[in-house]
């Protein structure tokens, strides 16, 4: 139908290609790449992310890998602080793990907001290690006004 809004997508950031083994209750940062308004994320504000990542054993009920965002040049060429266990700001969402996962799977979450510049990290909430050789993707996506 006319005047209806629709979704346009940037392409797909690799922002960890193969990340290391993490620890239960971990922060590890996703930093191969960035999002970046004049680069990659082309001014996008939202982002689809998917994280594929495998467990060294079963997962059990309510496990999490939360998502947070680290926003860069935010004063000049400062940075916001790093997420880390004295700094839990920024959180952005959680990728929920199926109780009973453990091979590697590709968990979705939608919709993420974007800042200029930016970086992301995850923490282990599984009550497992984070198998070694997982990645984190992300989709810019701006709405667009329909023909």
């Amino acid at each position: 139908m006319a005047n209806e809004v629709e979704w346009t997508y940037a392409t797909q950031v690799t922002l960890e290609d193969s990340g290391a083994s993490a620890a239960s209750n971990v922060f590890v940062a996703a930093d191969d790449d960035t999002l970046e308004g004049t680069g990659n994320a082309s001014y996008y504000p939202l982002a689809d992310f998917v994280l594929n990542a495998g467990f060294t054993a079963t997962v059990a009920a309510a496990s999490i890998v939360r998502l947070y965002r680290q926003d860069l040049n935010i004063d000049g060429a400062s940075d916001a602080p790093a997420p880390g266990t004295a700094c839990r700001n920024l959180f952005v969402g959680s990728f929920i793990i199926p109780t009973g996962n453990s091979a590697k799977t590709a968990y979705p979450l939608p919709d993420v907001p974007l800042s200029n510049d930016c970086q992301f990290s995850i923490e282990n909430l599984s009550d497992e290690d984070l198998a070694a050789g997982w990645d984190l993707k992300a989709t810019p996506k701006t709405f667009n006004p329909g023909s």
